[in-house]
Formats: structure tokens, sequence, C-alpha cells
């Protein structure tokens, strides 16, 4: 039997919400008129988006209640058996019988994968080709505990298994801008999903025998990427507990990136791109700070007198300033949509790949410069990077 505490934990390594079709809840306890004597759960779609219906059989009425969150779908199912009911069916990805006895202690029994059944799942995002496939078995992905056994995506890794793939997605649109035996730079690199995805397409998918160092300040995250790499046998993939600044200037580096850098360590990453020449930089700001306090200009003082908006409008006016900076630098660049805007706010990247033809322009440099004026800034990316405006 398993504790109430525990089941909703041990549910979800069997049901992948998203693949959820059906559900019974049966067997009541108070088999009255007052309450449902069966409830039915299945997976519609209202204005193009999927929900959770309920339908309750009250006496001779149903009484339905859609619930779009399918984050809480499970913990309602559970609350409800809790309240009056002994019994529920599941059909998803697999089919199981969750059983609760007197002393609301559970068992699941019955499980088998689920087969002649379309269990793709509706979403009310567009489908999309993945790279990585939802259902196809890739060991780090399992070892980092974003699928199951099964390859099927476990539920609340949903957001992190999208991401990654939005983040390959961009790879692949650079990926001629990167020669075979490429060397590439994480700086920042965190725990790190995103540089272990990133080696797994070069290496594995694309064969371009790509090496790539990750560098972060906390030796404690550094040692574990170094233990999951060479768990996963990534041969080319190390991990540094140091600051990029020791990275030897003259080294061939093809790319460097930095995802989530916070304040003015984007603005670092993005210098370390230009004075090593790479090919293409690739930058996820976070937490841009550094023009909260400097902004001034009178034509938009209504605007700047309110904290949330000026806090906004700094960080969109750091993050035109860097891309410009890099447009001068001989860059290609461009600004796109990270990841949805629902999954999290810190959604831009700043795209920049090597300008093979790109020629010098003063009226550029003075529009940048005037730009600063204007707004009485004395931003860092234009302090690191004025020297290298050709």
């Amino acid at each position: 039997m398993i504790t109430k505490e525990n089941i909703l934990e041990e549910i979800q390594s069997f049901i992948n919400i998203d693949y959820l079709i059906k559900a019974i809840i049966s067997n009541p306890i108070k088999k009255t008129q007052d309450f449902p004597q069966k409830i039915d759960i299945k997976k519609i779609m209202i204005k193009n988006k999927p929900c959770f219906q309920f339908s309750y059989y009250i006496d001779k009425k149903v009484i339905h209640e859609n619930i779009e969150d399918s984050s809480i779908i499970l913990k309602k199912i559970i609350e409800l058996m809790e309240n009056n009911f002994k019994q529920c069916d599941i059909i998803s990805n697999n089919t199981l019988t969750l059983l609760m006895n007197k002393k609301c202690n559970f068992k699941i029994t019955g499980v088998k994968k689920s087969t002649n059944i379309d269990i793709t799942p509706q979403s009310h995002n567009k489908t999309k080709n993945y790279i990585l496939k939802d259902g196809e078995y890739i060991d780090w992905l399992y070892k980092l505990g974003v699928i199951d056994k099964n390859g099927i995506v476990v539920s609340h890794k949903q957001k992190k298994f999208r991401q990654i793939n939005k983040f390959l997605e961009m790879l692949k649109d650079i990926e001629e801008n990167l020669p075979k035996n490429a060397k590439i730079i994480d700086m920042g690199c965190g725990k790190s999903y995103l540089t272990f995805a990133m080696y797994y397409y070069f290496n594995i998918i694309k064969e371009k025998n790509v090496t790539i160092h990750g560098y972060d300040l906390k030796k404690d995250v550094v040692e574990n990427c170094n233990k999951l790499a060479k768990e996963f046998n990534f041969k080319n993939l190390k991990f540094f507990n140091e600051d990029i600044q020791n990275i030897d200037k003259d080294e061939n580096i093809n790319m460097i990136i930095s995802l989530h850098a916070c304040d003015i360590a984007t603005d670092y990453a993005i210098y370390f791109g230009v004075k090593l020449n790479c090919n293409v930089i690739l930058s996820v700001p976070c937490c841009q700070h550094e023009l909260f306090n400097q902004i001034k200009n009178d034509t938009l003082s209504s605007m700047l007198s309110y904290g949330i908006l000026k806090e906004r409008f700094s960080s969109l006016l750091t993050d035109t300033l860097r891309a410009d900076a890099l447009k001068l630098c001989g860059y290609k660049t461009n600004i796109i949509e990270f990841i949805d805007m629902e999954h999290t706010p810190k959604n831009i990247m700043i795209k920049a790949i090597k300008n093979k033809n790109f020629q010098r322009n003063i009226k550029n440099i003075e529009n940048f410069e005037r730009l600063i004026y204007n707004f009485n800034i004395n931003p860092t990316i234009y302090k690191l990077l004025k020297d290298y405006f050709n």
C-alpha cells in the first residue's frame, strides 16, 4: 500500500498527464443522491485550447467542470477519491487502476503500456516536429530525469523538454557557420541541461566532432557536470571552475554561448565572443539592472516615473545596445524569442553571426553613440566594445 503523501509521485512515474485520454472514478463510499456516484474525466478542446472535463454524475444529473491547468489533474483525482471513492481507472501512455482503502492508503494495479490508441498529446502549442522526440529513449535525458525508462517526458519536465528542443532548433539554424572540429565555450554553464543537449546534437546527431568547454564559478556545480559528462561518455565535453578570462586569447574559439548570465555578465560574455573573434555568439540576458539608475530622458519622463515600466524599458534598451554593438563589431545580429513568454519572462536571445561582407559605417556608430547620449547612460557594453567598432 502507498500512503496519500506518496501516491502522487507514484502515479506520475507511470502516467504522463499530456497523454491522458480518459479516467473514470467509481465505486463510491457514500451511495446517496447528494454525492456523485461516478466521475468521468476526458480531454477536450474549448476555443482551440485543451482542457480536462470532469463530469459528475449526481442522481439523474451530470455536472461538468472544465480545468485548463494540467498540472493539478492527478492531484485532483486523488482528492476526489479521498472524499468518496475507492477506485479510479486511468488511460494514458500507460493504463492502470488506482485503489483506496478505508485508511486512505492507495494501491496501483494492472499497469500496462497502452496499445491501439492515439496517445498523441493535445496541446495549445502548435504540433512541432521536435529534434528530440517524446517517446524516444535517450540515455542522458533519462539520467537527468527529463524522460522515463520508456522515453516519455516526465510531466513536471515538459517545459524543460520544450526549452531543450527550442535551443536545438536555434543550433540547427547556425550550424552551417561552425566547421567540423569546432570549439565552443559555454560561459556560466550552471547545471548544463542545454550544454549536454548541444553536445548531443553536434556530436551524436550531426557528427561534427565538436569540443565544448563549460565555465562556472560554482565548484560543486562544475564537479557534478564533469561527473555527468563522464557518465554520458561525452568525451569532448569538460567543465572548469574558473573565470572565462583565463582562456588563452590566441585559442581558436568558434562559438561562445551565455544563457541567463546576470546583469553585466552578459556584456562580458559578448565582449569575449568578439575578442576571441568567434563565428557565432548566442546570449540570453538576465537581470538587466545597470541602466535603471542611469537612464534619464525628458521626453519619456512620464513613462520613466513608473518603476515597472522603467525597469522593462531599461532592459529593452540594454539589449538593443548589445545587439547594435555586435553589429558595429562586424556581426549579423538578431533578437529572437528563446522560449515562450508563458514559461519565462527572460525569453530574449541575442544571436550574432560573423558578417563576412561587413563594411564599416560611421553613421551607424554615430547613431549608437547618440542613443547613449540621449538617455544619459554609460553602458558596460560600450565601454568594453567601442575599441572593436570597425
